[in-house]
């Protein structure tokens, strides 16, 4: 026998092609788990009868502590994962003109101060109550 031959067929690893269990989300290796085909033609792989028992129960594994679906809600097993932050994009303050204000108008706005600000808020309200006071006094006059 070829001793290279042989020590190179120890090296490799045998791939096994596993399923998820619909319910637990444990694997499932060839040969084991049980398969479940509804009327509907859906199928559905269990681990074992534990999981199919509470799936026809209608338990929801998100309920079940030892689910890997409630696991992954509840953040549990967060050390296996790679821990690194996630990059956010830093978003920028953007002024954009929108109907009835271009943004020259806005930013014209921002830079006047307070005061004059207040004092064209009065002005205006005054005109609004000065309009206000010829309407009711034109009103009265025409139901005479």
């Amino acid at each position: 026998p070829d001793l290279r031959a042989c020590v190179a067929l120890r090296r490799v690893k045998m791939v096994l092609k596993t399923d998820l269990c619909r319910f637990s989300g444990k694997r499932v290796y060839p040969g084991h788990g049980m398969r479940y085909y509804k009327t509907d033609s859906t199928t559905y792989l269990f681990a074992d009868a534990k999981c199919k028992r509470l799936f026809n129960h209608r338990l929801r594994p998100s309920k079940l502590a030892w689910t890997a679906i409630y696991r992954k809600q509840h953040k549990k097993d967060q050390t296996l994962q790679a821990t690194r932050k996630k990059r956010r994009t830093k978003a920028s303050n953007m002024t954009r003109g929108f109907v009835g204000a271009s943004l020259d108008v806005i930013q014209k706005r921002r830079q006047e101060k307070p005061e004059v600000r207040a004092e064209a808020r009065a002005a205006a309200l005054k005109e609004i109550k000065d309009r206000m006071k010829k309407q009711k006094k034109g009103g009265k006059q025409g139901r005479k």
